[in-house]
C-alpha cells in the first residue's frame, strides 16, 4: 500500500530541503577552507549568492505556473547535484569554479524551496492545511542532521574539506530520487 502523496512528499522534501540548507550552511566554510577566500571575499560571495537566489526564485515562479512545481524542483535538484560534482571535480581551478558553481547552486536553492511550498499547497487536502504544513516544518527539523553528518563523514573519510561537497551532493541526490517516486494526483496540476 502506498503512503498518501502528502506523506511521500514530506519524506522526500525533508531530505532534499536539508541538502538545500547544507548548500548555504557550508558554502562559507568551503569558500574559506578549500578555495582560500578571505573574510571580505566570503561576505561578497554571500551577498551575491543571496541576490542570485532571490532573483532566480522570482523567475522560477513563472516556470512553476507553467510547468508545475514538481518540474521546477526536479530541475533545480538535478542542477544542484550536477554542479556540486562539477565544483568538486574542478576545484583545482580555484576561486573561479567556486564563484561560477556557487552562484549556480545559489540560483537553484530558492526555486526548489519556493516550489516545494507551492507543491505542498496543491496536494494538501482541503481542511488539512494546518496539519500538513505543520508536518512540513517538523519533518524538515527531523532530517536536519543529514547534511551536517554527510559533510563531516566525507571530510573525515577523505581528509579534505572539498570532499564535503560530495556529502551535500549525495543528500540532494537522495532527496531527488525520493521525489521522483512521488506520484502526484492530476488535480494538483504540479
Amino acid at each position: 500500500m502506498r503512503p498518501p502523496v502528502e506523506s511521500a512528499f514530506l519524506i522526500a522534501s525533508a531530505v532534499y530541503r536539508d541538502g538545500l540548507a547544507g548548500v548555504f550552511a557550508f558554502g562559507g566554510v568551503l569558500a574559506a577552507v578549500a578555495f582560500g577566500f578571505g573574510p571580505t571575499d566570503v561576505i561578497l560571495f554571500a551577498i551575491a549568492a543571496n541576490v542570485v537566489a532571490g532573483l532566480s526564485t522570482i523567475i522560477a515562479g513563472r516556470f512553476d505556473d507553467r510547468f508545475g512545481a514538481k518540474a521546477v524542483i526536479v530541475f533545480a535538484l538535478t542542477t544542484l547535484v550536477l554542479v556540486a560534482f562539477v565544483v568538486f571535480a574542478f576545484h583545482d581551478l580555484g576561486a573561479v569554479i567556486f564563484w561560477i558553481g556557487g552562484l549556480i547552486l545559489s540560483a537553484m536553492v530558492g526555486p526548489a524551496q519556493a516550489a516545494s511550498r507551492s507543491l505542498l499547497a496543491r496536494v494538501t487536502p482541503t481542511g488539512m492545511q494546518g496539519e500538513i504544513f505543520g508536518l512540513y516544518a517538523t519533518t524538515g527539523r527531523v532530517a536536519s542532521f543529514l547534511s551536517p553528518a554527510m559533510w563531516t563523514v566525507f571530510i573525515a573519510a577523505f581528509g579534505s574539506t572539498i570532499f564535503g561537497v560530495l556529502g551535500i551532493g549525495l543528500v540532494l541526490l537522495l532527496g531527488l530520487i525520493l521525489l521522483l517516486f512521488v506520484r502526484l494526483p492530476k488535480r494538483s496540476a504540479a
